[in-house]
């Protein structure tokens, strides 16, 4: 059966047309609304996220400015130690060799005796207990509420009894390992800074179960360098030696020092000669005591050089 269709007599599909065709107009309306909407949405999401990202760099900068305060006023704490120690405690700069992982460090040797002489207990006394690696400022305050608020207390307290303490501040101080404290504490409280600087750079945040190869940074040298306490060279830097600057460094290499035994190992006449080849304008530097730092240096003898050098004045004898 053939069903004929009349175009002319469609007009039934005005009265539906009128509707479907505002019902679309309506939606794109919406839908271009709502577009704009979500995109407006977005636009202040991923501003909230910048200045999210200002916030958290802005807080970092904080962080390391209360870290940067904090060893001001360590420093200063220890230089009024100084003072009420005498003439004698007063702390000088130490050196110590040593740059990045792979390099080794020689620490300048501290007196394990104590009293007035004893250069960094000046500065650290016997309360400082966030030298110890494993415990940061929140933990010294735990420690410091339940009675332990220097290394002699410290030193005495088991680890069970540590991790007693720790328990009673809940779960979050549960995978904190204190067994390491006790040991680091008792060094501290001896005065032995060089052997808790060789174990500190064996643990791994001071954990017990977690040995490193010793090329780790050690929480109280750290301390040490940022209260301008110590001061770090790196393995045969030159400029350890005094008189010596970076642009006379870069004349020795040139000539084929490039290390403190080399240096040692170099007549004061030959060095002479490499200044003044150079020009005039190192006619003033006096290179007569550099072999003997150098080889001072070469030695690991810290405290010898830092004697030699109180005596020096830019690299030439007082």
């Amino acid at each position: 059966m053939i069903v004929l269709f009349d175009f002319c007599s469609i007009h039934w599909i005005f009265p539906w047309l009128l509707p479907f065709l505002l019902g679309l107009g309506i939606g794109y309306l919406l839908w271009a609304k709502y577009k704009s909407i979500a995109a407006d949405l977005e636009n202040e999401l991923n501003g909230l996220k910048i200045k999210i990202q200002g916030l958290e760099a802005d807080l970092a900068a904080c962080k390391n400015a209360r870290m940067e305060a904090e060893g001001n006023v360590s420093m200063l704490r220890g230089r009024m130690r100084e003072i009420e120690a005498g003439f004698a405690g007063g702390t000088a700069a130490v050196k110590i060799s040593g740059g990045g992982s792979t390099d080794s460090l020689k620490v300048a040797s501290a007196t394990s005796g104590g009293g007035s002489a004893d250069k960094w207990f000046a500065a650290i006394g016997t309360d400082k207990l966030q030298i110890i690696e494993g415990i940061g400022p929140k933990m010294e305050e735990v420690l410091k509420e339940n009675g332990i608020s220097s290394f002699g207390a410290l030193s005495t307290t088991t680890p069970k009894a540590l991790r007693e303490i720790l328990n009673k501040y809940g779960d979050k101080y549960r995978i904190i390992d204190p067994n390491t404290w006790p040991n680091q504490a008792g060094m501290a409280n001896d005065r032995k800074w060089n052997d808790l600087i060789a174990l500190q750079k064996t643990l791994d945040t001071g954990r017990s179960d977690t040995i490193t190869d010793g090329h780790t940074d050690s929480k109280l040298e750290k301390w040490l360098i940022k209260a301008g306490i110590i001061r770090r060279w790196k393995q045969d830097d030159l400029k350890a030696v005094e008189g010596i600057g970076p642009k006379i460094e870069i004349l020795l290499h040139n000539a084929g020092i490039k290390t403190w035994r080399a240096l040692a190992e170099t007549s004061v006449a030959r060095i002479q000669e490499i200044l003044d080849a150079a020009g005039s304008r190192y006619s003033l530097a006096e290179p007569g005591t550099w072999p003997n730092q150098s080889e001072l240096a070469a030695d690991g003898k810290w405290d010898d050089l830092q004697t030699y050098q109180d005596a020096l004045n830019a690299g030439k004898p007082k």
